[in-house]
């Protein structure tokens, strides 16, 4: 308990040099340890047992791929945070000021779209993590430090409520479908909670690797197996984290492992998975790196190719499954806010 109520106030502390509390798992903060190419600060498929070496350092050189090019340019001082792809393909993103937007279906593989191009499907307090149901409920976490904090659920054509309140920073909503929960990370403590559609929570995850001195449990995932994985944004020493957490036939969590740990993923954020490797947002490194089972990294995209701070990442569905969609969370410099798109050959 002492140590729970240390994290939070050097949590606290950490974040009031940020602008506002409703900004996401984007406390990556210093410098990174020094890499080939790292910048300056400013799912699916089959399964390979995980690696549990602890590594440090990435090879950094950008495979063949599409160049990144911008979906959504946000600009302004309204900044994305995070992304889902609802059950019509449709493109939902939240922004941190208490929006929720949507790009048709349609529109997912254009580029050069402003703000105003998109649709405003919500208001709340804030948003954070975004996810959605195969109902089009939309859900979103919102990290407010109130009591509007939680998560809120946004069915279609109505109006955004809160679902559940969670204390802390909730922050990244995963949406099981095999039993029509949530999983919920809070960041400030380092827990998973499992939330039900009729707002029913209870804790599922409470490991103390996912509890650090700055910023823990952020981005999640599920793989082909229905493995589920979870992302440390800062633990000691300047590395990442990514855990390995089976579900048991009852719905609990199993013997979490981890998958991999290292300085490559510094900044871990919004994470996402294909063909058994795991793609993470790594934010103050401003650039995209795969973690593949047997613990080998590499930069997908970097700063060079227009990152700036990227929040999240995932893979499209329907015409744009092979494009990997990334979003720029930019806090420091909000008119780099954007959607951008690429691709990654498997």
């Amino acid at each position: 308990m002492t140590r729970r109520n240390a994290t939070r106030r050097r949590f606290l502390l950490s974040c009031s040099a940020i602008a506002g509390v409703s900004l996401a798992g984007c406390t990556g903060g210093d410098d990174p340890a020094e890499t080939d190419s790292t910048p300056t600060p400013t799912a699916d498929g089959g399964r390979a047992e995980p690696s549990t070496a602890t590594a440090t350092d990435t090879e950094t050189a950008t495979p063949e791929q599409a160049a990144v090019e911008t979906l959504v340019s946000v600009g302004g001082d309204r900044v994305p945070e995070n992304m889902a792809f609802g059950p019509d393909g449709d493109l939902y993103f939240g922004i941190t000021a208490g929006e929720v937007r949507r790009v048709p279906e349609a529109e997912t593989g254009t580029t050069g779209l402003s703000l105003e191009d998109t649709e405003q499907v919500a208001t709340l307090p804030g948003a954070i993590g975004v996810e959605t149901a195969p109902d089009g409920t939309v859900y979103v976490a919102v990290a407010t430090q109130d009591d509007q904090a939680g998560v809120w659920e946004v069915p279609p054509d109505g109006e955004a409520t809160q679902l559940v309140g969670i204390s802390g920073f909730p922050n990244d909503i995963h949406y099981d479908t095999d039993r029509e929960r949530l999983l919920v990370t809070e960041s400030q403590n380092g827990v998973v909670y499992s939330v039900t559609t009729d707002g029913e929570r209870s804790e599922w995850l409470d490991d103390d690797r996912l509890a650090t001195e700055s910023f823990g449990a952020n981005g999640i995932t599920r793989d082909g197996d229905g493995t589920i994985y979870v992302a440390v944004t800062r633990a000691p020493e300047e590395t990442g984290r990514l855990l390995s957490v089976p579900v048991e036939s009852d719905g609990v969590a199993g013997e979490p492992s981890m998958f991999f740990e290292g300085g490559a993923i510094f900044g871990a954020d919004g994470i996402t998975s294909r063909d058994g490797d795991i793609y993470v947002a790594a934010n103050s490194q401003n650039r995209v790196v795969r973690v593949t089972a047997d613990g080998a990294t590499e930069a997908v995209a970097t700063g060079d190719d227009g990152l700036v701070f990227p929040s999240d990442v995932l893979f499209g569905v329907g015409d744009q499954r092979e494009s990997l969609f990334i979003c720029n969370f930019a806090n420091n410099s909000p008119e780099d806010g954007a959607i951008l798109r690429t691709s990654v050959p498997r």
